[in-house]
């Protein structure tokens, strides 16, 4: 393989990058902090940079990139716009992992090195505390008085050991010590939460420098994307493997996003991030998301965000007639199902859009929505997709199960089986079983024998697709035949989350029953893949699920004092989530009022009225 000196590099696959993105791949010498509103191409700018230090050589084998984004969907979209970009030899030195799956792979491989008594067992199991859990352990330990809320902080913050713990409330290490030991009390089946994961993955560092200098000679090059949504916890285990080393850190996101602070979030992540790591900051201008229509009312809400934002260049073509934006006004919530459902049908039935890019987004609860906006759309021939939403008998959700590893081989085998040509799916196999099966991309021997084993299966595949309906049954038999010829464990071993069954087993039986859902009532297989991919479905979400994700048009379900109890104006989390919803946006953005179901924000109906955006009475049924 040739290596290119820095000077020779060009990016691969778009025509150009702004001044600022070429500057920031460029710099390696320091820490970056790149801004990046919303469409800026973050996920572009890291696959550049990626394939800039890989084909350079400044990242040189067997050292590799570590990124961290803060959702899996977006963790497997920057894997997958990487191996779009580099030479697959080069691509699989790049890790691309959540904070939680980086944290709980380093658990799983150095767990019996966390000193006792935190030592986890093998078979822990990984759970979400609701709420209400933390005040009732409070009630049951005698500690009413105290805050379920500051519990959960506190237990994602805290140092171990407790013992050695210095709290101005000594009653606090008391009631940690009690939570730890309640967690631990079966010694076969620890339960831990992620935070705790992340605590336990500080202790064992701290206790073995010599892991953290493994880590840094094998990770020179660190991304973090959505670095605004770091919590305490993240941020303090990056800073002990990362800071005052020679890695170099690029950290990437938007302020103006910041919407998890409820979750834990640092309100100043960039702030201490360019302070401690002497960062150098560049700003990235374009907006390739949206056009200039409705960058012009996201510039406007920005401004309430940060009063010296900068207004993107809006590289998208406008191609829809008619409102960009707009509240639509209901009186009730039925006619407001019907309403949007019928407008939807109506787009669809244009040619202005397909189901899956017409996004639902609402604040909180989509469940609740869904057995509302459900029916209304099925009586207009179109299907909702809640993907928060479990199978029945899955312990995943649906969006979680479409990132999977597991899920990304099985499916792009049935795809390459069931349409005449798939041709990304079958570059999509080839790369992986290349990893799996330590195969060199570069010996075209052994690429040749690669690429006839899999068209041999891809028959048989198809043989089978055609012999047998699309049923439970089926789905079963054929997922077994799919890992039987990849390999469980060769897949496993090159996916370091599936080294535990019980991780593994819960992503395989999620994408199983989903598939085995998507299966129900059809004739078809190639309806079955559809089906399971979202194809012809609306997708319904919360906000904090849509992050980092993109749709032609969006309607926003809940413009009003209810759906937005706690509402502040200018800089808050409430504006923050507002934005967000708004910049998901390619050509339009809807927000849907109910006056059944609450009075109106006024500041925002003001602060959108200002550059155009009008209350209009909603699409009626």
């Amino acid at each position: 393989m040739v290596i290119r000196r820095p000077d020779q590099w060009m990016p691969k696959g778009v025509a150009s990058l702004e001044p600022a993105a070429l500057r920031a791949i460029d710099e390696n010498g320091h820490n970056l902090c790149v801004v990046a509103s919303a469409g800026a191409g973050k996920t572009e700018f890291l696959a550049q940079k990626a394939d800039y230090l890989l084909s350079t050589g400044l990242c040189r084998a067997p050292q590799r990139i570590l990124a961290i984004s803060f959702k899996s969907d977006a963790a497997k979209n920057l894997k997958d716009r990487v191996r779009a970009r580099c030479d697959p030899a080069l691509s699989s030195r790049f890790d691309s992992l959540t904070f939680d799956a980086f944290s709980k792979g380093l658990i799983d491989r150095f767990g019996p090195l966390v000193p006792p008594p935190y030592t986890p067992s093998p078979n822990y199991e990984i759970v979400f505390p609701a709420f209400r859990d933390w005040d009732d352990f409070l009630a049951r330990h005698g500690y009413r008085h105290l805050s379920g809320k500051i519990l959960e902080k506190a237990v994602a913050r805290c140092r171990l050991p407790i013992a050695e713990l210095k709290l101005k409330n000594p009653e606090w290490k008391d009631v940690l010590e009690r939570f730890w030991r309640e967690y631990y009390r079966d010694e076969t089946a620890t339960q831990l939460t992620f935070p705790m994961i992340n605590r336990l993955t500080n202790y064992v560092l701290s206790s073995d420098p010599r892991l953290i200098a493994g880590l840094r000679a094998t990770y020179p090059f660190v991304f973090l994307d959505e670095f605004q949504d770091t919590t305490y916890g993240q941020y303090d285990l990056l800073k002990q493997l990362f800071l005052d080393s020679e890695s170099r850190v690029t950290a990437v996101g938007d302020s103006k996003q910041r919407i998890m602070v409820w979750a834990g979030a640092m309100p100043d992540a960039f702030t201490t991030f360019a302070s401690d790591f002497h960062a150098k900051r560049e700003t990235l201008l374009s907006n390739w998301r949206s056009h200039p229509e409705l960058v012009e009312i996201q510039h406007a809400i920005a401004l309430t965000l940060e009063r010296s934002s900068a207004k993107p260049d809006a590289k998208r073509i406008k191609d829809v007639d008619g409102d960009v934006c707009a509240i639509w006004d209901y009186a009730d919530r039925a006619s407001e199902c019907e309403g949007v459902a019928q407008w939807i049908a109506d787009a669809v039935s244009a040619g202005e859009m397909a189901p899956e890019d017409c996004a639902i987004l609402i604040r909180f609860r989509p469940d609740k929505l869904e057995t509302e906006l459900g029916p209304a759309l099925a009586s207009v021939g179109l299907r909702l997709r809640n993907i928060a939403r479990m199978p029945k008998g899955a312990k995943i959700a649906i969006q979680d199960i479409l990132t999977e590893d597991l899920t990304v081989c099985l499916m792009a085998m049935i795809r390459v089986s069931a349409f005449p040509k798939a041709p990304d799916d079958w570059h999509v196999l080839v790369d992986r079983l290349s990893t799996m099966w330590g195969i060199d991309p570069n010996d075209e021997a052994e690429q040749d024998a690669l690429q006839d084993d899999l068209g041999t299966k891809v028959a048989e595949v198809r043989s089978y697709l055609a012999g047998n309906s699309p049923s439970g049954a089926s789905c079963a038999e054929l997922t077994q035949s799919i890992l039987d010829f990849i390999g469980e464990t060769e897949l496993r071993a090159t996916v370091p989350s599936y080294h535990r069954d019980k991780d593994y087993l819960r992503a395989l039986d999620g994408f199983l029953l989903l598939l085995q859902e998507s299966a129900e009532d059809r004739d078809d297989w190639v309806e079955v893949v559809n089906s399971f991919d979202g194809i012809d479905q609306v997708p319904l979400m919360s906000i904090h699920k849509s992050k980092g994700l993109e749709f032609h048009t969006v309607i926003f379900f809940g413009l009003d004092e209810r759906s937005w109890w706690n509402f502040e104006p200018d800089d808050s989390e409430e504006m923050r989530a507002f934005f967000v919803a708004f910049t998901r946006a390619m050509q339009r953005v809807f927000f849907t009022s109910c006056s059944g179901r609450g009075t109106k924000l006024t500041y925002i109906d003001d602060l959108i009225g200002r550059v155009g955006v009008e209350r209009i009475p909603g699409p009626p049924s």
